[in-house]
C-alpha cells in the first residue's frame, strides 16, 4: 500500500529567490563605497555567475555600474568593482517639527542632494498648513511632476514629531504640534498626486533608520537611538531590524516615568523622561525662556563653549538626568551601540563625562561598557536621510520594480 505525505512542503520559486538575491546585492551595494564580485560571492556565498548575473540586472535597471576587472586580493582572476549607481532616482524627503519644516532630495547612497527649511513660530498648527509648506520646499528644491531635475522620484518620505501607525499611513498623536488621528499620508498624495507613494515615520525612528544604515550605528546588529528637541523619542534595532511594537508605537522613550514628582508632560502623564531631558528643561535649567525654542538652545550651546559657569552646571545635571532613562535603555535592551541625535548631539560634548560617568554607576555591567553612547554622525539631516529610506523600501525590497 502505497504512503501519502500528510502535509506537501512549499518549494521556493526560483523567481522568488532571484528577487531575493536580487535585493540582498542591491542592500550591500548601498552601504558600501564599491565591492567587488569575489567579496559579494563570499557575503552571499551565491556561486561567481549567479552573482554576476545579478549584478547585471541591477545595472540594467540603472541601479548600479560595474567597473573594469581588478585584483582584490582573492586568488584568481581578476573581480570586476561594483557600486550603487541611482543617478537617475531619488526621494523627496520631508520633517515636519514644532518650530518649522524641511524637506531634502536624497539619493540611493543615503547622501543630501539639496534641501530647504523653514522655520515657523511656535505653537498649534493644523495639519493642512503644514503640508503647504512642505508643498513651497519642494518647489524650491525643483520638485515637478514627479522629478527634481533629470532624476526620477520613486516616492515620499515625511518623519513627524509623533506617534505613527504600523502602515507609515496616520498620525495617531502628536502631542507637541496638537495633532490626533490625522491622516498625513492622504493630505501630502493630494497634494502631490496620487503617483508617488508617501510613507510616514517617528521622527526618531526614521533617524534611527538612517544612523544604522549609513551612520553611527553602521554595522551594529543591536543599537538604540536617542533623538531630542521639545519632545524625546527613539528607534530600536535588535539582530538589525527595526523594532514596531504592536501598533507601531514603539521607541517612545521620553515617556518613560522617571520622576513622580516631576512635572505634567504634554501626554498627560506627570514626570515622563521628556519633561527632564527635553529642550523646555534645559532652557530652564539655564535660566532661559523655556520657549523660545531652537534659537535659545543655540545661544546656551555658545555660552558654554566660551565657558559660562552657570550653563556648564546647568548641563552637567541635565547630562544626569540624560544618564537616568540611557541606564533604562541599556539595562533593558543591551544594546552595542547607544546613538545620541538631534539636540543631543549637539549636546553631548557638554554632557559625555557626566552620562558616562553615572552610566558606570546605573547600567547593568557598568564599567564593562565603555564607550556604548555615542553622537551621531549624520546630524540634522539624519531625520531626512531616514524619511528617505521609508521612501525607497519598496525598491530595496523588489528592485524589479525600479
Amino acid at each position: 500500500m502505497g504512503t501519502t505525505a500528510s502535509k506537501a512542503t512549499k518549494g521556493v520559486r526560483s523567481e522568488t529567490l532571484r528577487r531575493s538575491n536580487l535585493a540582498a546585492i542591491f542592500a550591500m551595494l548601498r552601504t558600501a563605497p564599491s565591492v567587488t564580485r569575489s567579496e559579494l560571492v563570499e557575503a552571499t556565498g551565491l556561486t561567481r555567475s549567479a552573482v554576476g548575473s545579478l549584478i547585471g540586472e541591477l545595472v540594467e535597471y540603472g541601479l548600479a555600474t560595474e567597473t573594469g576587472a581588478q585584483h582584490d586580493g582573492h586568488r584568481g582572476r581578476p573581480s570586476a568593482m561594483a557600486e550603487i549607481d541611482g543617478t537617475g532616482l531619488a526621494a523627496l524627503s520631508f520633517e515636519i517639527g514644532v518650530d518649522g519644516v524641511a524637506a531634502a532630495v536624497v539619493n540611493l547612497r543615503g547622501e543630501v542632494l539639496d534641501d530647504a527649511r523653514a522655520s515657523r513660530t511656535r505653537g498649534p498648527v493644523a495639519a493642512e498648513p503644514k503640508v503647504d509648506d512642505l508643498v513651497t520646499l519642494a518647489n524650491l528644491l525643483g520638485y515637478a511632476n514627479g522629478m527634481v531635475g533629470d532624476r526620477r522620484i520613486v516616492g515620499i518620505g515625511v518623519a513627524v514629531a509623533g506617534t505613527v501607525t504600523s502602515d507609515g499611513q496616520r498620525v495617531v498623536m502628536a502631542p507637541n504640534l496638537q495633532w490626533s488621528d490625522v491622516p498625513l499620508a492622504d493630505l501630502v498624495s493630494a497634494r502631490f498626486g496620487a503617483g508617488v507613494a508617501v510613507t510616514i515615520g517617528n521622527d526618531a525612528d526614521v533617524g534611527a533608520l538612517a544612523e544604522h544604515r549609513f551612520g553611527a550605528g553602521g554595522g551594529a546588529n543591536n543599537m538604540i537611538f536617542v533623538g531630542g528637541e521639545i519632545g524625546v523619542g527613539g528607534g530600536i534595532i535588535v539582530e538589525g531590524h527595526r523594532v514596531h511594537g504592536r501598533s507601531g508605537f514603539a521607541g517612545e522613550f521620553g515617556h518613560m516615568p522617571v520622576n513622580p514628582s516631576g512635572d505634567v508632560c504634554g501626554c498627560g502623564s506627570i514626570g515622563c523622561w521628556e519633561t527632564e531631558v527635553g529642550e523646555r528643561a534645559l532652557l530652564r535649567r539655564a535660566g532661559f525662556d523655556v520657549d523660545s525654542g531652537d534659537a535659545a538652545v543655540q545661544r546656551l550651546l555658545l555660552a558654554a563653549q566660551h565657558g559660562d559657569a552657570a550653563v556648564l552646571d546647568a548641563l552637567a545635571e541635565h547630562g544626569g538626568w540624560m544618564a537616568i532613562g540611557l541606564a533604562c535603555l541599556i539595562n533593558v535592551f543591551d544594546p552595542e551601540i547607544v546613538v545620541m541625535g538631534g539636540m543631543f548631539n549637539d549636546l553631548w560634548r557638554y554632557v559625555e563625562d557626566v552620562v558616562t560617568s553615572d552610566l558606570a554607576r546605573t547600567s547593568f555591567g557598568g564599567q564593562e561598557r565603555p564607550g556604548v553612547v555615542v553622537a551621531g554622525r549624520l546630524g540634522n539631516s539624519a531625520r531626512l536621510i531616514g524619511a528617505a529610506e521609508l521612501a525607497f523600501q519598496p525598491l530595496l525590497n523588489d528592485p524589479v520594480s525600479a
